[in-house]
């Protein structure tokens, strides 16, 4: 005789299953490890671009508010993601070889709790409209970049980093309270 869930005792079986499952593939994401987010600490920012000018530029003007690391490669960027706790991404869209747009789209799918943001030379609308659709971005700027305009997108983006984390450590208690109490219920209809 299998036991019902609490849930399921009240008629919500498919949205709980639905809820299980939906917290299972975010909090247990392969390339998705949950880190402690302090609320002090800096965010750790990714800065691709391939003129290194930028790079240096970005650096300098970022470095004490942020955990600043930067790459001219994208395959390169992307293997730092994981080993240096990465949270925003910042990508130039124009790059020879793989464009900002997809660099994003590669860490929406891998690294889903990465911000990500796109910061373009265009004026036309075509790699806005790609880099949300495709690339899920929080954001895009223009170049050439305005310091404060980037300092407070990043600044947003950490907030919503910190959100997703708290919302996350939120779920996985409840899952596991849940789990108590579905322990407890099953002993209770066994008894």
């Amino acid at each position: 005789m299998k036991i019902p869930s609490f849930f399921e005792t009240l008629g919500v079986s498919i949205a709980y299953d639905t809820l299980k499952e939906t917290c299972y593939m975010t909090l247990n994401h392969p390339k998705n490890p949950v880190a402690p987010i302090e609320s002090d600490s800096k965010p750790k920012v990714l800065y691709l671009d391939d003129a290194q000018g930028n790079l240096d530029s970005f650096k300098a003007n970022f470095r004490d508010q942020f955990e600043i690391i930067t790459s001219s490669n994208p395959v390169e960027a992307y293997n730092l993601i994981e080993p240096e706790g990465i949270q925003i991404a910042i990508a130039d869209h124009n790059m020879p070889g793989m464009s900002g747009v997809e660099f994003l789209e590669s860490l929406c799918n891998d690294f889903p709790r990465v911000q990500r943001i796109l910061l373009t030379g265009y004026t036309v609308m075509i790699p806005v409209v790609e880099a949300i659709n495709k690339g899920r971005v929080f954001g895009v700027l223009t170049k050439p970049f305005n310091t404060k305009e980037i300092n407070a997108m990043i600044k947003d983006a950490w907030d919503q980093c910190k959100d997703i984390f708290e919302k996350e450590r939120t779920i996985r208690q409840l899952v596991r309270q849940n789990q108590q109490f579905e322990f407890i219920l099953r002993q209770r209809l066994l008894a």
